[in-house]
């Protein structure tokens, strides 16, 4: 639905964006919050990873009508754990210590009984590097 003066209506275009998420198959899983106010488009919620984020922004701008993109979408708990994971398994001082990895947020803990001091450090090191930490916390001894 158009309006005679502005182009399409918020409800339009809140539409437009959700079928146009929906039926990318990168972003078709997403579950974010879309909102509207006079053309300027906010995506809030979790994504998979950056790349589903850019593509979401980028479909989103690509709908007639959308005059901005706010997006405060998040890398999802799942994903920042994973590449916290993947990150002290590459490294060679650490990648073989049993390190558990619990996420809140992007607030990460990093807890183990089996690690030395250099370990430790290393491990916190390393983990406030990734993508999508905003804190580390140190359960490690």
């Amino acid at each position: 639905m158009w309006s005679a003066a502005c182009g399409p209506t918020d409800p339009s275009l809140q539409i437009a964006v959700d079928q146009r998420l929906s039926r990318d198959p990168q972003t078709a899983s997403l579950s974010v919050d879309i909102s509207i106010m006079r053309g300027v488009v906010r995506l809030a919620g979790e994504v998979a990873s950056r790349e589903q984020q850019r593509r979401a922004v980028e479909l989103t701008r690509s709908v007639d009508g959308v005059k901005d993109v706010v997006d405060e979408m998040h890398l999802s708990d799942k994903a920042i754990v994973a590449a916290v994971k993947a990150a002290l398994t590459a490294d060679p001082l650490v990648g073989s210590v049993p390190i558990e990895i619990d996420s809140n947020a992007g607030s990460i803990r990093l807890m183990s009984d089996q690690t030395d001091r250099d370990q430790r450090a290393r491990a916190m090191e390393i983990s406030a590097k990734v993508d999508g930490v905003i804190h580390v916390e140190d359960r490690m001894r």
